[in-house]
């Protein structure tokens, strides 16, 4: 069962939307590549503004130039005057004599103080009029007024099209002005955002590359019992998924809700500039569009995080059932694994479908009320429009900027959820980077250092588990470049003390010293650097067979042609198809078990250690070839400190003393012969062994 209250391990963890420890620590993976942030942000600020200033160009081109109205304002010489004086570019204002003035319609959406009075003033005409040159005037259309044409908006149709066209040049080449305009600020919009991608992109995945290989760096730190209590699966699922949900939250959420943030209030801004009365009309669906997006926040969060869940349960059967497949196909539970398979693929099938069925609904809803505002905006908008109050390009620049702020809040809402996920991720990725390695250097550690090799048991007493001892008061000591053999029945305690002499545990009273020293003040790299070990269980990478044999390490290729002709390797190794360059399928699949072993030997030969460990290394290869690869060991163990633990008795002969362990505790100790000699447990394993005291396959008699 793994431990309670561990992070990483609840798969159904809900998280915080927002946590701003865990952002902060997950801002330092950011820290190095801030330039690249930095670029995106202003990047991301340029086509920001360009997006704010889009609809404002098209609202310009048609009061401007496509929809160039004016009315007719009458009054005294005095009042026309200061009418007059109200405009502040050129054509807001047009004198036709000392008691009229052609005011532009545009000119009405300004906040301008004397605009209420304007408004209020019985010479303002209703009817808009399209002006152009007296001189022009071409048919009976409109009429004339000084130097002026006047046509009614609505009479326009009546002024040949040819004419119109040469009347209106000015205003053409107007709006084709705008037009490139228009363009080069679309490319510049165009080129911001896949500048600001890419560099958002480039900055997440080199942060997250870092926060990956730390991860994995501090995964390989960590002790066995972490291993022991959390499935691998799951592990893959923390380095894999939750980083890469950590990377969807920095790509798609942290910077780009800047964006978001940016174009909601400039919008706003915008809105309320041109038409207040109109921009507090498109907010009347606010309160609906908050309840929807409260409510099925509530619905999707649980949706996003059953996902999560049964993903991980996905990710950790699978791992499980391919490691083991051998297993399963021997006991033929292949029927069971698929029905237990289909289980959790059902689950998670579901659980998917229910999220796509939510934003099914979600989206279209939120784009019905997105809708709903925008058809308020038209409405109302149209009448002020058909009213003489509110220009025609203000109206299409209004339905542009309000469905431009509907579109954050959709987004954000969105959001919401990759951001609780990516918070749950990042709790369970820096539990595992929280998490303390059990066995490590402590302070006031040695330098790392050649040893002799004296190893030395002092009183050991260990326990797995807190309630049941293994080791039990154990004292042995090896000199340097002799050997000892721990035998006893399975489950007596004696891989424990490998595990206990190699620092994968701790012991729970008592001390280990190698060459006088207890192994704790040794840094574990020169625990490691100065002690091989072959285990039962020989594992291969999938790497070429030179490359497993020196696991990174710098050795020639010489030292490790000779330690695979030492442990009679060689011979299986140069008939593979590329010799020792020969690639390993996955675990070493197409090798012999008892061909990893060999290789295995050959690994920790070459890495010509001070102390060697054959944890059963024999166990696993064929009479003949153990005859062969004995002389071998008898060669290598030579000025080394030898620890063999066996089953076989017949690769200990050599060993000058041999330990039996029971029940955690050394019951015998002495030579080969002298233990025959005692008739205790060891004879009774020997007698188990060589029941009729002949040579059979296994080997000779130990008594000859």
């Amino acid at each position: 069962m793994p431990p309670r209250g561990n992070p990483f391990m609840d798969d159904a963890l809900e998280g915080k939307a927002y946590d701003g420890v865990l952002v902060k620590r997950l801002l330092g993976f950011v820290k190095p590549h801030r330039k690249l942030i930095f670029i995106a942000l202003a990047l991301m600020l340029v086509s920001s503004a360009v997006d704010l200033l889009l609809p404002y160009i098209t609202k310009t081109a048609i009061d401007r130039y496509l929809a160039k109205l004016y009315h007719i304002y009458s009054g005294t010489p005095a009042l026309c005057d200061s009418v007059a004086a109200l405009g502040r570019s050129e054509g807001d204002f047009i004198r036709v004599n000392p008691d009229t003035v052609l005011v532009r319609k545009a000119f009405l959406d300004r906040r301008d103080p004397g605009l209420a009075r304007l408004l209020r003033d019985p010479g303002l005409t209703r009817d808009t009029y399209y002006v152009f040159g007296a001189d022009l005037r071409t048919g009976d259309a409109g009429f004339t007024a000084g130097r002026w044409w006047l046509v009614r908006e609505t009479d326009l149709r009546k002024v040949p099209p040819g004419v119109l066209f040469r009347l209106r040049g000015d205003d053409l080449r107007g709006v084709y002005g705008l037009s490139w305009i228009l363009g080069g600020l679309i490319l510049v919009s165009l080129l911001c955002g896949y500048g600001h991608v890419m560099t958002l992109v480039v900055a997440g995945q080199r942060s997250m590359y870092d926060l990956r290989s730390k991860l994995f760096r501090h995964i390989q730190t960590l002790s066995l019992d972490f291993f022991t209590a959390n499935p691998t699966g799951r592990l893959v699922t923390r380095v894999a998924n939750d980083i890469e949900a950590l990377n969807e939250m920095l790509s798609s959420v942290l910077v780009n809700s800047f964006k978001d943030i940016l174009l909601l209030l400039g919008t706003a801004v915008i809105l309320f500039f041109l038409n207040w009365r109109l921009a507090l009309l498109s907010l009347l669906v606010m309160p609906l569009f908050t309840l929807v997006l409260v409510f099925f926040r509530r619905l999707t969060r649980k949706a996003y995080r059953d996902v999560r869940k049964y993903l991980a349960g996905l990710n950790s059967h699978l791992a499980e059932d391919l490691s083991g497949v051998k297993v399963v196909q021997v006991f033929r539970q292949e029927g069971a694994r698929r029905a237990l398979f289909r289980g959790i693929n059902d689950n998670y099938f579901k659980a998917n479908m229910k999220q796509l069925v939510l934003f099914g609904v979600f989206r279209p809803t939120i784009e019905v009320i997105a809708q709903l505002g925008t058809t308020i905006v038209l409405v109302y908008g149209g009448l002020n429009v058909m009213q003489g109050t509110l220009t025609l390009g203000a109206l299409v620049a209004f339905l542009s900027y309000v469905r431009q702020m509907f579109r954050p809040l959709q987004d954000m809402s969105e959001k919401y959820n990759i951001m609780q996920s990516a918070m749950a991720s990042s709790e369970r990725v820096f539990g595992i980077l929280d998490t303390v390695p059990a066995i490590g250097d402590r302070p006031g550690v040695l330098p790392p250092s050649d040893l002799r090799g004296r190893v030395e048991f002092r009183d050991v007493t260990f326990g797995y588990n807190p309630d049941r001892t293994v080791l039990e008061d154990v004292n042995f000591t090896v000199e340097p470049g002799s050997s000892v053999a721990l035998v006893g029945p399975t489950g007596a305690g004696k891989t424990t003390v490998i595990s206990l002499l190699t620092r994968f545990w701790e012991p729970a009273s008592g001390e280990i010293l190698l060459d006088g020293t207890d192994i704790r003040r040794h840094s574990v790299e020169t625990l490691r650097r100065n002690i091989s070990i072959v285990l039962q269980d020989a594992f291969i990478f999938s790497r070429s067979v030179a490359d497993n044999i020196r696991l990174g390490s710098d050795i020639g290729m010489d030292r490790v042609r000779e330690a695979a002709e030492m442990v009679q390797a060689a011979d299986f190794i140069e008939k593979l198809p590329r010799g020792y360059d020969t690639v390993m399928a996955e675990r070493g699949a197409t090798l012999s078990t008892g061909q990893k072993q060999l290789i295995c030997f050959a690994r920790a030969l070459a890495h010509d250690p001070r102390v060697l460990v054959l944890d059963e290394a024999t166990s696993n290869v064929d009479p003949t070839t153990e005859k062969l690869i004995r002389k071998a060991i008898e060669v290598l163990m030579r000025g080394r400190t030898s620890l063999i633990v066996a089953h076989r008795l017949s690769t200990i002969q050599q060993c000058r003393d041999i330990l039996v362990f029971d029940n955690g505790r050394i019951m015998e100790r002495g030579s080969h012969q002298e233990l025959l000699a005692a008739r205790g447990i060891y004879y009774n394993l020997y007698l188990l062994q060589w029941g009729r005291m002949n040579n059979d396959e296994e080997g000779e008699p130990f008594g000859k």
